[in-house]
């Protein structure tokens, strides 16, 4: 248990929540479905530019959590 509390000590929120994002946007772009707001999903096959815009915002989002996560920790 000391491990996890490790990953959720307030030092690598951050982190914890980059990599979880980078992870999620990749499941969305490899099932092909992506989840939006309100329980929408969207279906890559039928709203391709609106899937991709999910899955490239949740990427996104990711990596800027994991690099606010190193700015925050260079010093």
């Amino acid at each position: 248990m000391d491990h996890f509390s490790y990953l959720i000590d307030r030092q690598h929120r951050f982190l914890l929540i980059g990599i979880v994002l980078l992870i999620v946007a990749a499941l969305f772009a490899l099932s092909g479905e992506a989840f939006e707001r309100y329980g929408r999903i969207v279906d890559r096959a039928k709203e391709p530019k609106r899937f991709w815009w999910d899955v490239a915002t949740c990427f996104l989002f990711g990596l800027f959590f994991v690099g606010l996560y190193f700015y925050q920790n260079s010093n």
